[in-house]
């Protein structure tokens, strides 16, 4: 029996099929005999879950707060950092998604306010760098890392506070104007409670989240080998069961929108606040 773990639907449809084990499966020895890996949509908000077979799910729980060993088996996370940091505006998703969230907050926060920002799932340090470097360096952010490679890069950087570790609503990580999750959600199997604690490090009077994922769209637009498609991504979204899982965490949805980032991804992002702030703003983003 299907069970949507965002809006607790009961029904669901196959919608892609999977037959071979992707990198992840195969670092771990997971055999390509007699594989099936299977993607579900929900028949209520719509979202997709990933049906993983049980030896993949007994024993990719190992890689999926360390998994950068195998992403950068070839390389390293200071020189990735170091190339992405270099790409032209044009060319970058961080860029992008720096400038779509800096524009937003400058419209919704006071004028005085210098934001609190916390970045969960901080990875290369790439989008924190460069928020921090359209601030000026005048925000103060912390990025949380569980990887341990990718944590010891963070600080090696020096730009802004790292705690390394997953988040669990650690009682030290409260009262952030702007929490930010990029590409985190579709790793989280249960994600309204993961939300529901992100809510509680908000400030509650003046407060922002901002949620990236990749688009459900990924499954009809792109190959099954896609990495978004992979086996670490627990679900895939579109605007209509964004608003479902936000609703069902205590957020209440400002903006939500799809894209086509730079590097080819589809994307869905959404910005978020906690019930009542938006009513209380009036029609301040009406033009925003």
């Amino acid at each position: 029996m299907f069970d949507c773990a965002i809006c607790a639907g009961r029904t669901g449809r196959e919608i892609l099929r999977i037959s071979q084990p992707d990198r992840f499966e195969r670092s771990i020895g997971i055999s390509p005999n007699g594989y099936l890996r299977r993607w579900i949509e929900c028949g209520t908000c719509g979202a997709a879950t990933n049906e993983l077979p049980q030896a993949s799910a007994d024993k990719l729980s190992v890689l999926r707060g360390a998994y950068y060993e195998i992403d950068f088996a070839n390389t390293n996370i200071g020189e990735k950092y170091s190339r992405v940091m270099a790409l032209p505006e044009s060319q970058s998703d961080n860029a992008g998604r720096v400038s779509r969230i800096f524009d937003f907050a400058r419209k919704w926060f006071s004028p005085h306010t210098v934001p609190r920002v916390l970045d969960i799932g901080a990875g290369t340090g790439v989008f924190l760098s460069r928020l921090i470097d359209q601030a000026g360096g005048s925000w103060p952010c912390v990025g949380v890392e569980p990887d341990p490679q990718a944590a010891k890069h963070l600080r090696q950087l020096g730009k802004f506070v790292v705690m390394e570790g997953m988040f669990q609503g650690q009682p030290d990580l409260k009262d952030f104007e702007l929490i930010t999750l990029n590409k985190v959600l579709e790793h989280v199997s249960d994600p309204v409670p993961f939300l529901q604690m992100v809510v509680k490090s908000l400030r509650r009077d003046d407060s922002l989240i901002y949620v990236e994922v990749p688009d459900k769209l990924t499954v009809t637009l792109r190959p099954p080998s896609d990495n978004i498609l992979g086996a670490l991504h627990c679900h895939l979204y579109d605007p209509q069961s964004m608003v479902y899982l936000a609703r069902a965490a205590g957020i209440e949805i400002v903006r939500i929108d799809r894209i086509r980032e730079p590097s080819g991804k589809l994307t869905v992002y959404a910005f978020g606040t906690v019930p009542g702030v938006l009513e209380a703003k009036g029609k301040l983003l009406e033009h925003a």
